[in-house]
C-alpha cells in the first residue's frame, strides 16, 4: 500500500453551471477569532480550502465538520488578505489564529470565499480501510457523509484544520453535508489502498447554505440512493 500524495481541504474542481470558478466574496473575521478543531488542534491558521460560515455578527469563522455539531459551510476559502500581526499590514497563506485587529477597520482581517453551493469539490478521503479499491470507491458514488477537521488528531502538530472526507460514515443518511459525485480523475490518486484517495462532493442542500439560519445545523438535505 502506497498512500497518495496528500492535499488540503476542499479545491475547487468544477462549477455546476460549467463555467469557470466564480469571482469570490469579502467576508470580515472578527477581532481576536479562535480557530480550533474540536478533539485537534487548536489555534489553527485559516486559509485556502478552509470551510466557512456565517456568524451573526456579519463575520465568518471556521466550520467545524463532524467532530462536533455539523453546521452547513456557507463556502470556502480561496485567499487571504493582508492583516494586522501587531506593528503593521502583512501578507501570509494564513490568518493565524487570535488575530487581534481591535476597532480599527483598516486593520480589519478579510478572507476571500467562493460559496459552497457552486460547483463540486475535491477532497481528500480520512481513511484507507473503509475503501481499498477503486470498485469499493465507486460503490460509495451517490451517497451522502459528512467531513472532519482532522488538524493534530493523534497527537500530531498542526497548523491547519485538515478537512476530509469521513468515508466511514458514508450512507444515505439525509442530514449529512456532503454529496459523493464521484472519484477524481486526478492523477494524484495512484493507489485506491492507500490513504488520501480524493473525491469530488457537492453540498447536500435542498436549500442554499448562503442563506441558511445563521450557525443553523444542516437542514432539508437530500437522502442518498
Amino acid at each position: 500500500m502506497a498512500d497518495n500524495l496528500r492535499s488540503y481541504g476542499f479545491r475547487w474542481s468544477t462549477a455546476l453551471s460549467g463555467r469557470p470558478m466564480p469571482s469570490p466574496f469579502e467576508a470580515f473575521v472578527a477581532t481576536a477569532q479562535s480557530f480550533d478543531v474540536t478533539g485537534g488542534a487548536s489555534n489553527v491558521g485559516l486559509g485556502a480550502g478552509d470551510p466557512i460560515y456565517p456568524l451573526a455578527s456579519g463575520g465568518v469563522t471556521l466550520c467545524p465538520g463532524a467532530e462536533t455539531t455539523a453546521l452547513s459551510p456557507m463556502g470556502v476559502v480561496v485567499g487571504v488578505a493582508p492583516y494586522w500581526n501587531g506593528s503593521e499590514m502583512i501578507n501570509g497563506k494564513l490568518l493565524p489564529s487570535d488575530t487581534a485587529w481591535g476597532t480599527n477597520l483598516e486593520r480589519q482581517s478579510k478572507v476571500f470565499w467562493v460559496p459552497f453551493d457552486a460547483g463540486v469539490w475535491e477532497i481528500d478521503c480520512d481513511d484507507a480501510a473503509t475503501a481499498t479499491t477503486k470498485a469499493a470507491y465507486q460503490l460509495l458514488v451517490n451517497l451522502n457523509a459528512p467531513y472532519r477537521l482532522n488538524g493534530g488528531i493523534g497527537g500530531v502538530a498542526s497548523d491547519r484544520a485538515y478537512p476530509m472526507l469521513d468515508i466511514s460514515a458514508a450512507a444515505t443518511t439525509n442530514t449529512f453535508t456532503l454529496r459523493i459525485m464521484a472519484i477524481s480523475k486526478t492523477v494524484k490518486n495512484q493507489d485506491f489502498s492507500g490513504n488520501y484517495v480524493k473525491l469530488a462532493v457537492r453540498a447536500n442542500l435542498a436549500e442554499l447554505p448562503s442563506f441558511a439560519l445563521v450557525g443553523a445545523p444542516t437542514l432539508n438535505a437530500t437522502t442518498g440512493v
